[in-house]
C-alpha cells in the first residue's frame, strides 16, 4: 500500500427506490478525502440505474459528518456530477446531535456550489416527503410525464 494514501475513514450504503425517485444513502462519519472516493464508486453504481429525467437523494448521515476541506472540494464535484445527471433535491438528515452547526456548515460548503435544492431535517419521513414534492414539482415545471424514463 502507498504510504502516502489513507485508506477510507467512513462508511456508504445506497439504494434506489425507483418508486419514489429517491436514492437513499446512508453515510457513517467522520470522513475523509479517501472516503469521497469510495463513496463515489458506491453511489455512482446506484446512480447508473436511474432512467429517470428527474430524482431526489436522501441522505441519512450517522456519526459526526466532518470532513477536511479536500473532501468538501471533491464533494462539490460530486454534486455536480449527479446535478448533471438528473437530481433535483437533496434531502439530509443528521441523526447525530452532537455538533449539528458544525455539521450543517460541513453539507451546506458541499451544496451552496450548485444549483441543487437542498434541506436539513431530523426525521426521515419529512425527509420523503419533501423530496417527492420537490420531484414532482420538477416534473411538472419541466413537462415531464411520471411514465417518461427518458435519461437525461
Amino acid at each position: 500500500m502507498d504510504k502516502d494514501r489513507f485508506s477510507a475513514h467512513g462508511e456508504v450504503h445506497a439504494h434506489y427506490q425507483s418508486a419514489q425517485r429517491i436514492l437513499h444513502i446512508d453515510l457513517v462519519g467522520p470522513f475523509n478525502f479517501e472516503f469521497m472516493q469510495k463513496y463515489e464508486r458506491v453511489v455512482g453504481v446506484q446512480r447508473k440505474t436511474i432512467d429517470t429525467p428527474c430524482w431526489g437523494s436522501l441522505v441519512n448521515v450517522y456519526g459526526l459528518a466532518l470532513a477536511p476541506i479536500e473532501a468538501i472540494n471533491a464533494g462539490q464535484q460530486i454534486v455536480s456530477k449527479a446535478v448533471a445527471l438528473g437530481l433535483v433535491a437533496t434531502a439530509v438528515v443528521l441523526h447525530e446531535s452532537e455538533g449539528v452547526a458544525m455539521q450543517k456548515k460541513f453539507w451546506s460548503r458541499v451544496y451552496d456550489s450548485s444549483t441543487l435544492a437542498f434541506e436539513y431535517f431530523d426525521d426521515t419521513a419529512q425527509a420523503t416527503q419533501w423530496l417527492c414534492e420537490r420531484v414532482l414539482a420538477w416534473q411538472q415545471a419541466h413537462n415531464v410525464n411520471q411514465f417518461n424514463n427518458a435519461r437525461r
